[in-house]
């Protein structure tokens, strides 16, 4: 099934690579979202002296950072769900002798691993015209990705969620608008959350949003005590299976209610 799942992120990764423009124009995006959020903080670090506890390299570092890691944090397979069921392919993807969950993930592994590029050369451009803080040091690193791979599939199970609020509704468009909101307000997208309310951050702590941005990057920068990180680890891990259960359960009741159009 591991091999099965690969082909099919290998076919989806290809579909975006056909054309070769997709890549550069997306790591264009990229460079245009960080010149902006560094010119902003780079203002108001000048007129503040202060940026959320972060020193300005800190800072410059952090939403290069953000803008490389945006990718894998929000992108994913909503659209392609939302197409299928629209279109009445998802009759022929359940009838698959491949899992739906499985299918799907397969086809995540395709959407993350053109993410993943995109990522990396962003993160390499800007290095090039921004001094960049190097991670803190090898084991902090190591741990800036393992977090980056956890929040993997906590991502992949609260898209599957959504993607069945369209076996009810046959568009999942509005919740797509809101996955990605809620990931920009609680990951640190949009600003550190050190910035935020105090009874916000506290929100912020329990959900597994903080883990997609804010977290693996203060990892990478060493702010965060290493007895702390597993404990965030632990926390990526019952997310995990507690997305996994709810999705699953979501799943086995809405595909009773589905209703197909199109072929």
């Amino acid at each position: 099934m591991l091999k099965t799942m690969l082909e099919l992120g290998k076919i989806h990764f290809k579909e975006y690579t056909i054309y070769k423009s997709n890549f550069y124009l997306f790591t264009l995006n990229r460079l245009v979202e960080v010149i902006v959020y560094i010119f902003v903080w780079q203002a108001i670090y000048n007129q503040t002296g202060n940026a959320g506890g972060f020193s300005i390299e800190q800072m410059i570092t952090y939403y290069i950072l953000v803008v490389s890691l945006s990718s894998i944090a929000t992108w994913g397979i909503n659209e392609d769900m939302s197409h299928a069921i629209k279109s009445g392919k998802i009759n022929k993807e359940l009838l698959s002798p491949i899992s739906y969950f499985k299918y799907y993930f397969g086809i995540y592994l395709g959407e993350i691993g053109f993410a993943i590029p995109v990522s990396l050369a962003t993160f390499i451009l800007c290095s090039i015209f921004w001094k960049v803080a190097m991670p803190a040091n090898l084991i902090n690193f190591i741990l800036f990705l393992l977090v980056i791979i956890l929040i993997l599939p906590i991502s992949f199970f609260i898209q599957m969620i959504i993607g069945t609020v369209g076996f009810y509704t046959n568009s999942i468009w509005g919740m797509q608008i809101l996955r990605k909101s809620v990931i920009s307000m609680f990951s640190g997208l949009i600003a550190p959350l050190t910035l935020f309310p105090v009874w916000f951050q506290k929100i912020a702590n329990i959900l597994p949003f903080k883990e997609f941005i804010y977290t693996p990057i203060n990892i990478y920068l060493g702010r965060i005590e290493p007895n702390e990180i597993w404990i965030i680890i632990a926390k990526l891990l019952a997310w995990i299976t507690i997305l996994y259960l709810i999705a699953k359960i979501f799943f086995n009741n809405a595909v009773k209610k589905i209703t197909i159009n199109g072929g």
